[in-house]
């Protein structure tokens, strides 16, 4: 506020004495030649003043040019201008050459005829003796006139000196007269202080007008009609500008957000939630982005906050901050942006925990002291896929049960197989021997269920006996046909795994299982691994029938496997995966 009405007064004097000298020149051009002579005068010829017509007019344009100065830089009393405001016009002295003035200021020696003015090189002296001042005072005030040497020196003649109150007492005075005062003459009072302080380099006086600007801030909240956010602000503006420092500004801004923020969480949560959270449009997380940039430290993860600190701030928060120290206040932004982060997130979570992975990553992202609630909307949404997991393409399956077994879930990871091979059931049935024998492979594959694999294929069997497809996993599965019959002689035969486990049968039947093709794989072994295709290609040559399966989810082509048959030999084996 002081350095802004300087600028002011700075902004404003170049106008104002460019104005005050045109009027000067004016009148000295309609005064003769040998008035303007009488205006250089030295000591000796003090008892012949300018004529009355030029030291009319030279009072008239300094009453003038001193009433454009600011305020501040006057003294409090008896309408003399500081000594301050009489050293920033020191390039026009010698326009006032035979100019009455009384000036007051601080004073580094005082003579019976010598004045020493502090932050002032002009000579002040008397033609007869001064009164002796008997105060303790360095600030004085004299009057008198501006003078010129006949080697040009310009020098002041002192009429009169009387001694002032000091700043400090003089502050004293006017605070006292200011008890039931509006702010804006407190912020005066500061400025003033300020102004004196800065000039003659008073600290006493630097650290009292920032009391009366603290004073001046907290009346000005008084005189709010309504404490708003918005009225907080611009106190914290006040405060900044009134050289209080950051941490009172950074207070009000503080209790500002909170206010705001009291409002805002009451507002309803979004009518739909979508699978995406748009951070960029939802109130509370653009509050929340608001929040980090005004206040340092609130996207600092804090570790071991202390329960007895946090439940403090959580309870009173604007009182907390107020009491707190200032190394302690980047805790309590962690604390704020914790709890809005948390409400923000909160509210656009669904239920059902169909968007759990998006909320983890958002918890994560801002939240990553809650790293184990982010864990556990993961677990919600597999969950919620693997009740869904019959509407899934076989490779979304395997990606799902891989994802649930990787955070043994693997409870999850079977409910979602038992579901996805039910409603497969019902699609393949329709299908005849081949789509039994498929279903036996994927139950085989996903659920290493033998006992279920082997029903569907002795359920097949009975339809078309002969068929190599079906005896030869009967066969691995270590049936035997016995009188027209297939039987097991060994029930508890060991898994398939443990018979192949170091033939190339092994890896192929293993990619089977996790739903990955490979090369060398039958047509058969292929649709067991990933079912049929949705499309087929086939391109015919001498000897050789080369097919094109093609395996897509939506517009994307998952895999392409090139199929190379040659009946001649009764051969036919994947020899190419994309």
């Amino acid at each position: 506020m002081i350095q802004q009405n300087r600028n002011r007064a700075s902004g404003l004097m170049p106008v104002v004495m460019s104005t005050i000298v045109g009027l000067f020149n004016l009148v000295t051009r309609s005064v003769s030649k040998n008035e303007r002579a009488k205006t250089v005068y030295s000591r000796s010829d003090l008892n012949h003043p300018p004529p009355l017509t030029l030291r009319i007019t030279l009072n008239l344009l300094v009453v003038l040019m001193f009433a454009a100065i600011p305020e501040c830089v006057f003294a409090v009393g008896g309408g003399a201008q500081s000594i301050q405001s009489f050293v920033e016009l020191k390039d026009k002295w010698a326009d006032f050459v035979g100019s009455s003035f009384r000036i007051e200021g601080h004073t580094t020696i005082v003579t019976k005829n010598y004045v020493k003015f502090k932050a002032c090189d002009l000579t002040f002296r008397s033609s007869k003796p001064l009164p002796k001042l008997v105060g303790n005072s360095k600030v004085v005030e004299i009057s008198g006139r501006m003078a010129k040497e006949n080697d040009g020196k310009l020098f002041f003649e002192i009429e009169s000196i009387k001694e002032l109150p000091t700043d400090t007492q003089t502050v004293k005075q006017r605070e006292n007269a200011l008890s039931r005062a509006s702010s804006k003459e407190w912020y005066e009072l500061a400025e003033w202080t300020a102004a004196r302080g800065s000039f003659y380099d008073d600290e006493e006086l630097l650290k009292k007008a920032k009391a009366l600007s603290q004073t001046g801030l907290k009346i000005e909240r008084t005189e709010l009609k309504e404490i708003t956010p918005e009225a907080l602000r611009k106190l914290a503006k006040r405060a900044k500008a009134e050289g209080l420092g950051n941490a009172q500004s950074l207070e009000l801004r503080h209790e500002a957000y909170w206010l705001e923020w009291e409002s805002l969480r009451k507002t309803p949560p979004p009518a739909e939630l979508n699978a995406e959270i748009e951070v960029s449009k939802d109130p509370l997380f653009v509050f929340l982005k608001q929040l980090d940039a005004e206040f340092a430290g609130a996207t600092v993860k804090v570790n071991d906050v202390l329960p007895l600190l946090a439940n403090e701030y959580r309870r009173n928060p604007v009182l907390s901050y107020h009491n707190a120290d200032v190394s302690v206040r980047p805790v309590f932004h962690r604390l704020f942006h914790t709890e809005v982060a948390t409400v923000a997130i909160a509210r656009v979570t669904k239920p059902d925990g169909s968007n759990g992975t998006e909320i983890a990553d958002r918890i994560d992202e801002l939240v990553p002291e809650q790293h184990a609630l982010a864990e556990k909307h993961r677990d919600l949404d597999l969950s919620y896929q693997a009740l869904n997991s019959s509407n899934l393409a076989r490779t979304q399956l395997n990606d799902l049960v891989q994802r649930c077994r990787d955070r043994k879930l693997e409870d999850t990871a079977q409910e979602s197989i038992k579901r996805w091979l039910v409603r497969r059931e019902q699609s393949l049935r329709k299908d005849g021997v081949t789509g039994l024998i498929q279903l036996s492979d994927e139950r085989l594959a996903l659920q290493q269920d033998q006992d279920g694999a082997a029903s569907l294929l002795l359920e097949a069997i009975e339809q078309t006996p002969t068929n190599t497809n079906i005896t030869e996993r009967l066969t691995k599965l270590g049936f035997k046909e016995v009188n027209g019959r297939w039987i097991n002689p060994n029930s508890n035969a060991a898994p398939i795994e443990s018979s192949v486990a170091q033939s190339a049968d092994a890896q192929i039947e293993m990619n089977i299982r996790r739903g990955i093709p490979s090369k060398d794989m039958t047509p058969a072994q292929l649709l067991r691994c990933l079912g049929a295709p949705s499309s087929v290609t086939r391109i015919a040559t001498a000897g050789q029938v080369t097919e094109t399966w093609t395996y897509r989810e939506g517009l994307i082509v998952r895999y392409t496997a090139t199929i190379e048959r040659r009946p001649n030999r009764g051969t036919a084996k994947v020899i190419a995966i994309q």
